[in-house]
């Protein structure tokens, strides 16, 4: 009885909640350099050893700030990453209408602007279901905006599919999730699927990714170029954002990635360039304690 009331309790509330678009799914968002530069695609390479990595990038004029950190061991990765935009203007407080329902500027009172900031941190891991071979991602988020603030959980699904030199990535993003604000607003957010395709041909890898949603169809390519053992030029089309590139370097126990993106004076809040800082975590600790006395 007390397990069919919480069940109709939920379809309850998940018929009384908002159905939207996620507009920020965290694993859309490039995680790193290289996946900026290789058109904004998310590679989700298996990592052969214990690592360490902090990507920053920021938007023109420094209005969107944007970081992650990805901690890799041998069999999982964990993902953490934040952004947000500092200091808009809330001009709510500052206009005093006339009556005419349209502002001018003898009806703002400067003096009244106040700003306010919009926050998202977010995190996720993969979970292995060996029998199927099926990955599942359970993923946190915290949202404030302006004087509200928001919890979000769900999961995502993914399964990995290989063939010759070719692996596909198939994921069902957002298939469960939701988002509470503190409004009691009850936000659900729709499923979407997505295609990452890479190829490797000697020294080249091509990669390919198609994103459906209920209303749109988007599709990035990105090409990886390795002209040398630790060094790998990167460019891609972004459908959405125009060409990118970049630069990875590998060193003894450190992998530089850099990409730089173009500004579009459409979207302020889109990165125009992106840094990575990726420790190898085992050969970090060798070299220590060679140099510790």
């Amino acid at each position: 009885m007390v397990y069919k009331l919480i069940q109709y309790m939920l379809l309850l509330s998940v018929g009384f909640s908002a159905w939207i678009q996620n507009p920020s799914p965290v694993l859309v968002r490039p995680f790193d350099a290289k996946s900026s530069a290789l058109g904004g695609i998310n590679s989700f390479e298996n990592s052969e050893q214990s690592s360490v990595q902090f990507s920053y990038s920021v938007s023109k004029d420094n209005i969107l700030e944007e970081n992650s950190i990805v901690f890799d061991t041998e069999n999982k990765s964990y993902y953490l990453s934040y952004f947000g935009v500092s200091n808009l203007d809330n001009t709510i407080d500052a206009w005093s209408d006339n009556g005419d329902g349209m502002p001018s500027s003898d009806e703002i009172d400067y003096t009244r602007i106040t700003s306010f900031s919009y926050r998202s941190i977010s995190f996720t891991y993969p979970v292995q279901i060996s029998t199927s071979k099926l990955e599942i991602w359970p993923t946190f988020s915290f949202t404030s905006l302006y004087e509200e603030s928001a919890y979000s959980a769900g999961f995502s699904i993914s399964k990995k599919m290989h063939y010759k030199n070719t692996q596909f990535l198939l994921f069902i993003h957002d298939a469960i999730s939701s988002k509470r604000w503190s409004t009691n607003r009850k936000e659900v957010y729709q499923p979407f699927l997505e295609l990452i395709v890479n190829s490797k041909f000697k020294n080249t890898t091509i990669f390919l990714d198609g994103i459906l949603n209920s209303s749109e169809f988007n599709s990035n390519i990105g090409v990886s170029f390795n002209i040398h053992e630790n060094l790998n030029l990167r460019g891609g089309y972004a459908g959405n954002g125009g060409f990118t590139l970049g630069a990875g370097v590998k060193l003894n126990f450190i992998e530089l990635e850099i990409a730089v993106l173009p500004s579009d004076s459409l979207h302020p809040f889109k990165p125009t360039q992106q840094f990575t800082v990726k420790l190898l975590v085992e050969k970090v600790l060798s070299a220590s304690k060679r140099l510790s006395p």
